[in-house]
């Protein structure tokens, strides 16, 4: 077992532990950063174009040439 010397935080070094650590962390939130920006160059490029608005796509009753009824039924009178 190796035992190394003691580091104090006013030497400058840091562990060998903390900085791999932190090289992890890097390398992690770098990858992270590149997947989000593949999905998202991938999300703009496969967006549906817009809708060209036909004429006679509007409300299926119009098309028809059929006005509405009323809301409810009247009630009926015996």
């Amino acid at each position: 077992m190796m035992n190394a010397p003691p580091t104090s935080p006013a030497s400058g070094q840091r562990p060998r532990a903390t900085a791999f650590r932190g090289e992890r962390l890097r390398w992690g939130l770098t990858g992270l950063a590149a997947v989000f920006l593949i999905v998202l160059a991938a999300a703009a490029g496969l967006r549906p174009a817009g809708r060209d608005h036909k004429p006679g796509t509007g409300e299926p009753l119009a098309v028809l040439g059929v006005a509405p009824g009323p809301a409810t039924r009247p009630a009926e009178r015996q």
